[in-house]
């Protein structure tokens, strides 16, 4: 049989395959860009579209439970922008936002192979390219983007999150691996991950690595008693410090809370405009829209409109509170407080079921990643994490335990 007959032969093997491959590519891309992900991303949506395997695949959209909160938050913003103050500019942007999640069903249709731990390594190896590229322009060798060396041009705030990730699943494959030599490389990649995330200039990445330090030295020193491995967690925060970069975030994240504590009550925390830490003016004015408007909040990208009602003339305007679940909150009152909750419960607890498998770990780690980092910024909304998130999401398919609730046993012919 020629090859060609036997490609027809084969199509639907031959379809998953190239899409399985793409999407190996997009997770390698992730770290080195905004438009390499997505024009892959938009491949692998054409490739699931066309050939007819999202069709194929309908039994996984139709009845696997963790699809349900992924369809809540496509629906969520398309209902909301009904009665959305920026229907035709903000709020249809957001809206639009909502594509990211046919990456995640795209991915479910590949998620069980074999070969799915690939796609965790590829994430991994595009990280490692781009952490060479920041050291060579922190060394003179490379020129830095608008002056930061995050490597080939993802901004610092989602790399720093990117890296942290890096850092979980380097730890992971150190714990579980048998190899010497392959846990010698883990570990230098965890290392080398720190190392980037430490050049960079995203205090958000600081917090969160900060967070979750004591979940990568446990997978590190599984055998250390928890009072020596919060020392090493202390030691490692304080070697922070020696990058004169984490020095000056530091003192000016000092700076601009100090102005807080020594201006007028009237003023400060939020209350009024300032540059100095101008998040707190954010989440101040989320907290207000949210408590004004409980149950469904002022609708889809309505936060820049109704922050700016409320504040006084002048002020800049700002699109979003850098907050996850503040901008659930103040776009879409306690049901997007719901939506929220119900899809990283859902998340992180099938995750848990796998976490001594690498693509469960990577799953978990993501959630726990995108949900500390979401305190600082709205990661949901940034092009680079929707795309983690839709593909974390997406691979829950490929978790080894059911997903489908399973009849009992009295209920079985």
């Amino acid at each position: 049989m020629n090859v060609k007959t036997d490609w027809f032969k084969n199509k639907d093997v031959s379809a998953e395959t190239l899409l399985f491959g793409i999407l190996a590519a997009g997770f390698f891309s992730m770290p080195l860009g905004t438009a390499p992900p997505t024009a892959l991303s938009i491949a692998a949506a054409a490739v699931w579209l066309l050939t007819g395997t999202a069709f194929r695949s309908r039994e996984i959209y139709l009845r696997q439970p963790w699809c349900r909160p992924v369809y809540a938050l496509i629906l969520l913003p398309w209902v909301c922008l009904t009665y959305s103050p920026d229907p035709a500019g903000m709020g249809l942007d957001y809206a639009g936002k909502t594509h990211y999640w046919l990456y995640a069903l795209a991915m479910a249709a590949v998620a069980a192979r074999a070969d799915r731990e690939r796609l965790v390594q590829a994430f991994l190896a595009g990280l490692a390219a781009n952490a060479v590229v920041g050291g060579m322009q922190l060394a003179g060798l490379y020129p830095p983007t608008n002056g930061w060396y995050c490597g080939f041009g993802r901004g610092y705030s989602t790399l720093s999150a990117y890296l942290v990730l890096g850092m979980l699943m380097g730890s992971y494959y150190f714990r579980t691996l048998t190899d010497r030599r392959f846990r010698r490389l883990a570990l230098c990649l965890t290392g080398f991950y720190f190392f980037h995330l430490v050049i960079l200039q995203g205090r958000t990445g600081y917090v969160t690595v900060v967070a979750l330090l004591p979940l990568i030295l446990r997978n590190i020193l599984p055998r250390v008693h928890p009072v020596r491995v919060t020392a090493v967690c202390v030691l490692l925060a304080g070697l922070m410090f020696l990058s004169p970069i984490v020095r000056e975030r530091v003192q000016f994240s000092v700076a601009q809370i100090t102005y807080h504590i020594q201006a007028d009550p009237e003023k400060a925390w939020g209350r009024e405009y300032t540059d100095n830490l101008d998040r707190f003016y954010m989440w101040y004015g989320a907290v207000r829209i949210f408590l004004e408007h409980p149950v469904a909040g002022v609708g889809t990208g309505g936060f820049q409109a109704a922050r700016l009602a409320m504040g006084k003339p002048g002020d800049p305007l700002i699109a979003h509170p850098h907050n996850d679940l503040l901008y659930m909150a103040a776009s879409y009152g306690l049901i997007g407080i719901a939506v929220f909750i119900w899809f990283f419960w859902t998340l992180l607890r099938n995750a848990w079921r796998e976490r001594e498998t690498a693509v469960g770990y990577f799953v978990l780690s993501c959630g726990l990643v995108v949900l500390v980092s979401g305190l600082l910024n709205a990661q949901i909304l940034d092009a680079g994490m929707a795309f983690l998130v839709a593909y974390a999401a997406g691979l829950q398919q490929g978790f080894s335990r059911p997903l489908t609730p399973q009849p009992k046993a009295t209920d079985r012919p």
